[in-house]
């Protein structure tokens, strides 16, 4: 009795157990096998032998190693090798040069022969002092392929026994065995400090091994372990350089620190070219990584904690060991620095800060010294045949009679009549050429576009305060206010879209604050353009003349409402009506507009400007408004000035490129016409 209990209770064990492993392998889990294999583990006398007896003696370091990763990196390729070379069916064959190590062979063949430069090493490195390339011919492929074959043997990369049985295919080889090491220092070689007992002076290692930092490199997508951060300093001036940034604090192992154990860390100047950059702690990127960040946040208007749950769900794996996952916090860091060396490069300055700032502290910094107060240096001159004309003196030609008729909407209607309740004789005896400007000294004609957006940081509500808050995400007040958010940005755009200019409005877009703007844009007369297009031109216009400014202004600029705008203007405002109009009619304002053909030869009115480039930079600049909005004034100004600042850069690098192309093509009508080729030999035409 007592044994048959005692089967039945083990036998009910035995059952559970069984019971409990089938259901844990319905369970998803990680796969315990390795997902690569590891690096060919041969003597490298063994693979040195067999490049010698193989190839040609004159055969290079670099074609060794390309033909090397080329057979690691192509392991799928060399799976359907092994199996096309071992038969399993009688109707098969089994062939060693099959079409799949062909293809590898041919394709390692061109690679090689489009770097080489010499035309003596083409074609000859694959091959020993015993076979002639001349001579193999179409033969040469299959030669090199039966190389390739038994060089994976050596390698020990055909997943097959010698018996030919089948074994698992290859995976992907590790690199994590042949990975470098990484020593992140600085990239200068010498003292840069501007005197001359420092000029050519050789930099000193300053890191000793035992207080060398471990940290994490981001290179590209790839992480680094464990790679080791090395500084430098002069002997003579004593500045300390890093990766990324030099600090002229005094090193504590100099002669100077031992008898002044009181020196404080002072300023530190930014390497604009550093290859690296330390984003965190203990995590350094380079600047393939942190332009990421930035063109991620141009591009596609992501949040910096947008970019950062996109990279740790597609680079961590899962894998925090393997991959630990980078905070939003080091993201942000990224942005910064990299936007600042972008900047500083453009500007041609070194920034120059005080050290151990918090990164709050470096934006607010790198905008009073770099952000010019929202001016952009490289659009203010900048011209191009969408915002700079030739000036006329008289229209093309005159198609109406009624000042407010608009190119593109009234060639063949009537004009609306302005509602009598709108008649003003306060603005009658204006002159009868206000939309001509006095331009006999300068023969360009330039327009800026001016407009806002909705949007800013959280600000002071006080009258005539704009205070930043001391809590920009919980706090309402500032040190002793109430808070609202800033009114809108205001920009100035040229027609072509590049952007010349930025504010803040912090209570309204007034015209006072308008006209304020402007003057701090442009406080000489001769720098201002000829034309300045706002929604609310009429509007200015009319606080000019009020305030008696309009004498200040008229010997160089006219006002006028963009074209969006002026339809509706033009019935109920006299004054918007008369003086505003985008582009006329009746050749009041000859400059405005332009003739154009048709492909088919047919005159057209245009309109001399694209007077809605604010609307379309506010529309892609309303992508950011909800990033924005949450930021700190400091860094929402940093931040929004940087988006500006590339935003003008890569639209004027899209007119250089247009503006070639339209050379080209004229160049290429020019010799048609002439009848030249490009070698310079004259066509012969047959008519």
């Amino acid at each position: 009795m007592k044994l048959s209990i005692y089967y039945s209770s083990t036998y009910l064990l035995y059952f559970k157990i069984w019971t409990i492993c089938v259901l844990l392998s319905f369970i998803p889990q990680v796969n315990a096998v390795q997902s690569e294999d590891p690096s060919p583990n041969i003597p490298f006398k063994l693979f040195a032998e067999f490049i010698n007896l193989n190839f040609s003696s004159d055969i290079t370091l670099a074609t060794v190693l390309t033909i090397l990763f080329s057979l690691l990196n192509n392991t799928d390729i060399l799976n359907l090798h092994a199996q096309a070379k071992h038969s399993v069916h009688e109707d098969e064959y089994s062939v060693t040069a099959n079409g799949w190590i062909k293809a590898l062979a041919t394709a390692i063949q061109t690679h090689l022969d489009a770097k080489i430069n010499s035309a003596e090493m083409k074609d000859t490195q694959l091959f020993d002092s015993y076979e002639r390339p001349e001579i193999l011919g179409s033969s040469k492929i299959s030669v090199i392929s039966k190389k390739l074959d038994r060089l994976l043997s050596i390698l020990d990369l055909d997943p097959y026994e010698r018996k030919g049985e089948n074994l698992q295919p290859l995976k992907p080889v590790s690199t994590s065995e042949i990975e470098p090491v990484l020593l992140i220092g600085p990239a200068r070689i010498t003292c840069s400090t501007p005197e001359k007992a420092c000029i050519g002076r050789a930099l000193h290692i300053n890191t000793r091994q035992r207080d060398r930092t471990k940290v994490t490199l981001i290179k590209g997508i790839k992480l680094h372990e464990n790679a080791q951060i090395v500084s430098g300093f002069c002997t003579k001036c004593e500045a300390i350089y890093y990766a990324d940034h030099k600090s002229l604090a005094t090193p504590s192992n100099s002669e100077a620190s031992q008898h002044n154990p009181d020196v404080s860390p002072k300023d530190y100047m930014i390497f604009n070219k550093a290859k690296y950059i330390k984003i965190g702690k203990s995590i350094w990127a380079d600047r393939l990584f942190t332009t990421m960040v930035v063109n991620s946040v141009y591009h596609f208007h992501a949040s910096t904690a947008a970019y950062t749950e996109f990279w740790n769900y597609t680079f961590s794996k899962g894998d925090e060991n393997e991959y630990p996952p980078i905070s939003r916090q080091q993201i942000w860091k990224a942005f910064i620095h990299e936007t600042t060396r972008q900047i500083s490069v453009s500007m041609n300055k070194t920034l120059v800060m005080p050290d151990n700032l918090l990164i709050q502290q470096i934006a607010k910094e790198a905008y009073l010294k770099l952000g010019q107060e929202g001016i952009i240096g490289d659009a203010l001159n900048h011209s191009c045949k969408e915002c700079t004309h030739d000036y006329k003196a008289t229209a093309d030609h005159i198609n109406a009679n009624d000042n407010a008729a608009v190119v593109g909407i009234d060639e063949n209607r009537t004009v609306p009549i302005l509602r009598e309740d709108a008649e003003n004789t306060e603005y009658a005896d204006m002159d009868d050429n206000a939309m001509e400007t006095d331009l006999v000294p300068e023969p360009k004609v330039k327009m800026i576009v001016v407009d806002g957006i909705v949007m800013g940081p959280n600000h002071c509500a006080y009258q005539n305060c704009s205070e930043k808050l001391a809590n920009a995400r919980t706090g309402v007040f500032c040190l002793r206010h109430e808070t609202p958010r800033f009114y809108c940005v205001e920009t100035i755009c040229a027609p072509c879209g590049v952007v010349i200019a930025w504010t803040k409005f912090a209570k309204s877009e007034g015209a006072c604050q308008i006209v304020e703007f402007l003057e701090n844009v442009y406080p000489m007369q001769e720098t201002r353009p000829s034309y300045i297009c706002i929604d609310k031109a009429c509007v200015v216009l009319k606080f000019l003349i009020n305030s008696h400014n309009w004498n200040i202004w008229k010997a160089s600029t006219r006002f006028v409402v963009d074209s969006y705008h002026y339809i509706n203007h033009r019935v109920s405002d006299y004054l918007c009506r008369t003086y505003c109009n985008p582009s006329p009619l009746n050749g009041s304002a000859p400059n405005l507009v332009v003739v154009e053909r048709d492909i088919e030869g047919n005159e057209h009115y245009k309109r001399a400007f694209n007077t809605q480039a604010c609307e379309q930079l506010n529309a892609w600049l309303g992508g950011f408004q909800s990033i924005l909005n949450r930021m700190t004034v400091d860094n929402f100004n940093w931040t929004l000035h940087a988006m500006l600042f590339i935003h003008t850069q890569r639209v004027i690098q899209k007119q250089i490129k247009k503006q070639n192309q339209q050379i080209q093509i004229q160049s290429e009508q020019q010799r048609d016409e002439d009848g030249i080729e490009e070698d310079g030999v004259e066509i012969n035409r047959v008519d």
